[in-house]
């Protein structure tokens, strides 16, 4: 008897749940900003020679993060087979730029020959403006990294995700 009373409260809850309509799952969507800039595209030149001399940085300024905004996650994006120029050691050190100067971030940047290619270089509170400071990582080793950054390549900050 007892069998038989599992067995029908299990087979009604199966068909219940089999029953209720579900409502279908949505993917999530991030909103994007793109650096400050008069136009597009940007071109960023990150360089030094050997012994850490003639260093040439850039600046990543977004001046776009609206009040409220929220999981801010600073990313590079680019199209299969994207032309980026490099030499030598093309790692870059992300650092921030307002206020303190801490690092936020190292990269290689490179693009897949067959696929996009996204990196995540690291997340933080949001701010209405959040700029950084882009330079060569090696504090001796000459090296260069160039690309033109477009709404659809380069650097993003997605949030609200």
């Amino acid at each position: 008897m007892q069998y038989f009373t599992t067995a029908t409260t299990l087979l009604s809850a199966a068909l219940l749940a089999g029953a209720a309509p579900t409502a279908p799952l949505e993917t999530r969507s991030c909103s994007v900003a793109y650096p400050q800039s008069i136009g597009f595209p940007i071109n960023y030149h990150i360089s030094q020679s050997a012994n850490g001399a003639k260093k040439v940085l850039n600046a990543l300024t977004f001046s776009n993060i609206p009040a409220g905004a929220f999981g801010c996650q600073l990313e590079v994006n680019f199209p299969a087979a994207y032309a980026i120029q490099s030499s030598g050691n093309s790692q870059i050190n992300v650092w921030t730029a307002n206020g303190q100067r801490k690092l936020f971030g190292t990269v290689t940047l490179a693009s897949s020959p067959v696929a996009p290619t996204k990196f995540v270089i690291n997340s933080a509170t949001c701010q209405n403006v959040m700029s950084y400071s882009l330079e060569i990582a090696s504090e001796d080793q000459a090296g260069s990294v160039a690309f033109a950054d477009t709404q659809d390549a380069g650097f993003t900050m997605a949030y609200n995700c």
